[in-house]
């Protein structure tokens, strides 16, 4: 562990009073590394009316275009890969059309990916002005989408198609796109269809059951959500209604805090989200062999331990975490009203991830007025946060890795 990271008995003496205070006694670390003499197990569930039955952990294609990563997972059970039409600039859905090709087996395995179109990021809707990151929302540019998808992956039909990104009920139910994605289903190009959700996710995953057509909700969370009671109730509701559930941002980071002294113990955030048993599978993204083999071990014993029970509960009371709730609060703190939440969810990507292709792109997908460029114009930022995040230090961060050049 370097120079820069606390180590544990450092940590333990430093944190004393505030787990005491807390009745806690155990710091939150990054757990011991998989050993190859572990026995591996995979637990499915069912998702939904789907009938899928998907490992509890599957494989979140988001920052890998490794064909021998993809395939040693499938080799060891998991049959759910989970991409996106922009990830990774495309590559990340033809790599996984490579491995499907050469393995012979697409009837076994179930992809999932995502369109995303453009929206007005004021009005929380979809606009059919479009850009070249973010086509117009319509059913015309939905299906040109969709055809490079399935060449990239060499498919003729999706297993789950995602509406990416919804911010709103609204979004979730607009016609165009929402009848769009119906058609793909009667098509026979998309076997399910479903949302995704960063923003307001209770609302949306219940506007997207009562929307009737929607088959699976894929959405965020974890331990560090302050509002993660009334995102359980709502993933409750989704699977009452025979909708499937999928959670991403399960970790809410590599660490806990923007400097990384404390990381955050992997295994013990996905056994959290996977102890609520109406969340059917997890997607934590995978970029190595240990990072695959850490997700295998998750299986072997879904129960918290009380040590990790204590870590999470330690870590979802701290302030300033590197995890942005999306409650929106800054942007009225900001006299240029830029897309605060947006560049906090860049942020993530870059130092959280260590992914700065999928960084930049969310950066420099903003419009100029409420992105980085306006941010570059400020001398210094007055925008604040109520959870403790240091907006101004993050925001510096992204302008000084230029990533608003995308």
């Amino acid at each position: 562990m370097g120079n820069d990271r606390i180590k544990r008995r450092e940590f333990i003496g430093k944190a004393t009073l505030g787990l005491c205070s807390t009745g806690l006694a155990i710091p939150f670390l990054k757990s011991n590394a998989f050993t190859s003499e572990q026995s591996q197990k995979i637990i499915y569930r069912t998702l939904g009316r789907t009938k899928l039955r998907i490992p509890v952990v599957s494989f979140g294609v988001m920052n890998s275009d490794s064909p021998d990563l993809i395939k040693r997972a499938l080799d060891m059970g998991i049959n759910h890969l989970d991409t996106a039409y922009l990830y990774l600039r495309g590559n990340s859905e033809r790599v996984i059309g490579e491995v499907l090709q050469k393995n012979g087996n697409r009837d076994k395995i179930y992809v999932a990916t995502k369109m995303r179109f453009a929206r007005d990021r004021e009005k929380h809707f979809f606009t059919t002005r479009g850009t070249e990151r973010e086509p117009g929302a319509s059913e015309e540019n939905l299906f040109k989408q969709l055809e490079i998808s399935l060449q990239r992956l060499r498919t003729d039909y999706i297993d789950i198609l995602y509406l990416h990104s919804c911010y709103s009920p609204q979004m979730v139910t607009y016609e165009p796109l929402m009848n769009a994605l119906v058609k793909t289903k009667k098509q026979g190009k998309a076997r399910f269809i479903g949302v995704s959700t960063h923003f307001s996710e209770p609302e949306v995953i219940r506007a997207a059951v009562d929307a009737g057509v929607y088959d699976v909700v894929l959405t965020a969370y974890n331990f560090a959500q302050n509002h993660r009671d009334e995102v359980k109730k709502a993933i409750k509701y989704a699977v009452s209604k025979g909708v499937g559930v999928v959670a991403m941002k399960t970790q809410g980071g590599r660490s806990l805090q923007e400097k990384g002294e404390i990381e955050i113990n992997h295994e013990a955030a996905l056994k959290w989200v996977l102890e609520d048993e109406n969340v059917c599978t997890t997607i934590p993204g995978v970029t190595t062999f240990d990072q695959l083999d850490q997700n295998i071990r998750v299986m072997n014993n879904l129960a918290l331990s009380g040590t990790e029970r204590s870590e999470i509960q330690f870590a979802s009371s701290l302030k300033g975490k590197i995890y942005c709730q999306n409650c929106r609060s800054c942007i009225p703190t900001c006299p240029n009203n830029a897309e605060i939440p947006n560049l906090m969810r860049a942020f993530m990507y870059a130092k959280a991830y260590g992914n700065y292709v999928q960084a930049g792109m969310t950066a420099a997908e903003l419009p100029r007025k409420k992105g980085l460029y306006v941010c570059r114009s400020c001398s210094s930022c007055t925008a604040s946060c109520p959870n403790g995040i240091n907006i101004g230090s993050r925001v510096k961060t992204l302008i000084d890795e230029k990533l608003y050049l995308g």
